[in-house]
């Protein structure tokens, strides 16, 4: 299925976004393609597209990234009148080989998430520095004379060897333990704060001034083409991106 196959298919059969009472109605769709109306590049070794209608462009460049799928989202508005951006109105559609929604992740919600996860890896980890245990071996070796007194005397000789054994702390291991912990939060804190401040959230964009930032869908390791679509102003944009292919 070729990706211009792809993209008319997801648009006659699956309803793209739920109108808001706000919002003007759509009157036209746009699907970028090899065609004139849309643009293609790579940013960093990132492949983009870009398409515009009536003085508003949109480029996205879109990507696998852990078990999430980004899209990186630039909206630019050079018309007269202010549009709105929503992350509510990008929808993500896996279209080959099957028709599938991917789901969106909020990403608060997703600093949050790590954060848990953050705590209880955290606390394992502590648990197991301060468990953990130095066990040292101690041997002694004695070795003397016996004399006994009696009607007859008796002498002897004797030697022996006894080994003891004793456990305390490892702080080797409660060092190497705080230290796993501490690059932990270390990139916890770079993610949490590159999420919320570098995540799409809604805004208006006035005529002359752009948005930007980037959204996170559920992955799916089989996808291979995938299609974000989304309402800006009257228009519906599609970008598909084959994910096979750099």
């Amino acid at each position: 299925m070729s990706l211009r196959t792809a993209s008319l298919c997801l648009f006659l059969s699956v309803p793209v976004v739920a109108q808001t009472p706000t919002q003007p109605e759509v009157t036209k769709n746009l699907i970028c393609d090899r065609g004139s109306t849309c643009g293609f590049g790579y940013i960093n070794g990132r492949k983009y597209e870009t398409l515009a209608s009536d003085k508003i462009g949109i480029v996205i460049v879109g990507d696998a990234v852990g078990k999430y799928l980004r899209a990186d989202i630039l909206v630019l508005n050079e018309s007269a009148k202010s549009v709105d951006v929503l992350p509510s109105n990008f929808v993500l559609v896996e279209t080959s080989p099957k028709q599938k929604p991917l789901k969106y992740v909020d990403g608060d919600k997703a600093i949050r998430s790590a954060e848990r996860r953050l705590a209880w890896g955290n606390a394992l980890t502590a648990m197991g520095g301060n468990m953990a245990r130095q066990q040292t071996t101690t041997t002694t070796n004695s070795n003397g004379t016996i004399t006994a007194y009696g009607n007859t005397p008796a002498f002897g000789t004797y030697n022996g060897t006894s080994t003891s054994t004793t456990s305390a702390p490892d702080y080797a291991a409660q060092a190497r333990a705080a230290q796993t912990i501490q690059m932990r939060n270390e990139a916890f804190a770079n993610f949490a704060n590159f999420t919320s401040r570098t995540i799409l959230r809604a805004n208006t964009v006035s005529p002359g001034q752009s948005t930007r930032g980037y959204l996170l869908f559920e992955g799916d390791k089989k996808a291979r083409v995938v299609m974000l679509s989304c309402i800006v102003g009257d228009t519906i944009y599609q970008f598909p991106f084959d994910l096979t292919v750099p």
